[in-house]
């Protein structure tokens, strides 16, 4: 039985990497701040951004650690500290938006550079993988997913819930460039899969891959789809990135840093060292199953940001003709 802590485990993709841990029987460990106890886990409460994060952890040992949560150096600094000598493998959640932008090649593979001038996060992340590929006290992997959904619809400018409460309000839809840029999304339940077959394993150890389907649609193709999902219909008004970019200076690391780069990504490492991965949860069936959420979750009484909204009123304007 394999011994599995993952720092994290409550969102997007870890919640269904805890999930698929405890369907092949690991024994699972939960660190995080305890806003959501998980059944059949052991949840073990702490902050890693506070001082001495780990003390509640200083008696035990695990043979995997999961980090979804460390976002800069000082955070795996001081799992290296911590866990040097308390786990087997160290795995490192960093993302695909770290490869070079803008991209010189569509298709995306783990020898691809990494180099990300728009995105602070990126960057970090970055330097987060440099500081492990450096040192020699920990065993570890480094996984990089790019778009995982599995309770959000993908958004193109703003996020899925204000997006489909637009959708809702018979409001039009911005998307970036010309909505032909191919993005690749990818169900958390297919990256799950894979990435528990990475656990203990010795071809992974001191290696990098993104986890991430095969097969990529446009944003138009995806935004229409998601509005299908929804039962809805979608006007889409296209900006280029920089125009967006100008209203608002915050998209620049979402928009120039990862989604106006058509990205597909080559698997084939991955499968090398796991064996015969893909992924099966389709289109349009993942966009019907986290609609689902996704209105559940705005009939509560959600209500998007006042200001934001009307940004994009008037971008609409600006562009609708």
């Amino acid at each position: 039985m394999i011994k599995v802590l993952y720092i994290g485990g409550s969102g997007e993709i870890s919640a269904a990497c805890v999930e698929h841990s405890l369907s092949l029987g690991h024994e699972v460990s939960v660190f995080n701040r305890g806003n959501q106890p998980i059944d059949g886990v052991r949840n073990i409460k702490g902050d890693v951004y506070k001082a001495n994060p780990y003390q509640a952890l200083a008696d035990k040992s695990f043979d995997v650690v999961c980090q979804f949560l460390a976002f800069d150096t000082k955070t795996v600094k001081e799992d290296l500290d911590f866990f040097s000598s308390r786990c087997e493998q160290y795995i490192f959640i960093s993302t695909a938006s770290a490869y070079e932008k803008p991209c010189q090649y569509h298709v995306i593979t783990e020898q691809t550079p990494l180099s990300n001038p728009f995105w602070e996060y990126s960057r970090k992340k970055i330097a987060c993988e440099n500081l492990l590929v450096e040192q020699s006290s920990l065993p570890f992997t480094i996984v990089r997913p790019s778009h995982t959904y599995r309770r959000r619809l993908p958004g193109a400018v703003i996020d899925g819930n204000h997006q489909t409460w637009r959708l809702l309000n018979n409001k039009p839809i911005v998307v970036h460039g010309d909505g032909q840029s191919i993005w690749t999304l990818t169900h958390a339940a297919d990256f799950a899969r894979a990435f528990c077959c990475l656990f203990l394993n010795s071809k992974a150890l001191g290696s990098a891959f993104h986890i991430t389907d095969d097969q990529a649609y446009t944003w138009d193709k995806l935004m229409l789809s998601s509005a299908k999902a929804l039962g809805l219909a979608a006007e889409l008004v296209h900006v280029s990135s920089e125009r967006l970019v100008y209203h608002q200076p915050m998209w620049q690391g979402p928009l120039l840093g990862d989604k106006s780069n058509s990205m597909m990504f080559d698997n084939r490492r991955l499968k090398q060292v796991i064996g015969d991965w893909q992924c099966e949860v389709g289109l349009e069936s993942g966009l019907q199953q986290a609609g689902q959420v996704v209105l559940d979750h705005l009939a509560k009484g959600y209500e998007p940001d006042k200001k934001l909204d009307e940004l994009i009123d008037r971008i609409v304007e600006e562009n609708r003709f």
